[in-house]
């Protein structure tokens, strides 16, 4: 996606502040050089509106972990800007960074759940950032931990495989589990690395559709990165596809028919999308698309 503005596009506080509401995450202009040729991100502008919903789609290596591990501190860019939540990420003392990454839950493909240890106590895991000291089991977390693990469990439907063992559960409820661990945080953003990639489809389809209502109720961003494709247009509000580490396809899923749906996929699969990218609707889902920081401003001060 080509950002119209240039990135040294000079921005009052005001207007950033006000930017920062509309935009959860920023990406400018970032490209990520791992050496040898080999590009991770490249010249990447995205805008996250905040409460909404993305997916990343792209073959495996096109960028799109890369790209998540970049909002959330994990890799920092070679060049570009990445801001979260009103704050620059590659900014920030270590101590900022924390405290940032606890407004960012995380969710993965293979749960990362301790499978010994009870569900209960996997989801107080989640609220470990805000505690000091350790703690070696379930009664070491304050009460009010444990209560809020509670209510996190009946939320996702598995209040009542609270004692239980993480690793008797089945994948789907691991997920599950992974997600009520990542809500102890109470995140602002979402961030989820192919939540679903190792679930059957009945088990995948009641997984997104918790993220859904998740994020409806919360206002909560989420980005996400499928596979499934048809799955995605079903879950999102918009969808991105990657490939080498560049955007090749930015478009809002309301209204994607059969057809547009088997285009995307070879977008993404590499084969020519002059196809999608030159309808008139396509024009206007890119018009309409969250951007960069800095096309942002344009477009609030212009309503200003």
């Amino acid at each position: 996606m080509t950002d119209s503005h240039s990135a040294s596009r000079p921005t009052t506080p005001e207007l950033q502040r006000e930017i920062d509401r509309i935009y959860a995450v920023q990406l400018d202009h970032v490209t990520k050089d791992f050496g040898g040729g080999v590009l991770g991100l490249d010249d990447v502008n995205l805008g996250f509106r905040t409460g909404r919903i993305s997916v990343l789609l792209g073959l495996s290596g096109s960028g799109k972990s890369t790209l998540l591990r970049h909002i959330n501190g994990l890799h920092t860019p070679a060049s570009g800007r990445v801001r979260v939540l009103g704050q620059d990420m590659d900014k920030l003392r270590r101590s900022e960074l924390k405290s940032v990454r606890r407004d960012i839950g995380v969710i993965f493909q293979s749960f990362n759940l301790v499978g010994p240890m009870s569900v209960l106590e996997n989801v107080c895991a989640g609220a470990l950032g805000s505690l000091r000291g350790p703690r070696i089991t379930l009664m070491m977390y304050p009460k009010a931990v444990r209560r809020g693990a509670l209510e996190k469990l009946d939320r996702v439907g598995l209040a009542d495989r609270a004692y239980q063992r993480a690793d008797t559960l089945s994948g789907g409820q691991q997920q599950r589990v992974a997600i009520a661990r990542a809500l102890m945080q109470q995140p602002k953003v979402l961030l989820a690395d192919e939540p679903v990639a190792s679930l059957d489809p009945v088990s995948a389809h009641d997984v997104i559709d918790l993220l859904r209502q998740i994020s409806a109720e919360d206002d909560l961003t989420v980005i996400a990165s499928l596979h499934q494709v048809e799955l995605a247009i079903d879950f999102a509000d918009r969808i991105i596809g990657l490939r080498t580490g560049q955007v090749v396809l930015d478009r809002a899923t309301a209204g994607l028919s059969a057809e547009e749906t088997s285009q995307i996929y070879s977008s993404v699969s590499g084969t020519d999308i002059a196809e999608v990218g030159s309808s008139d609707d396509a024009n206007i889902a890119r018009a309409q698309m969250p951007k960069t920081g800095t096309e942002a401003a344009a477009r609030v001060g212009a309503y200003r």
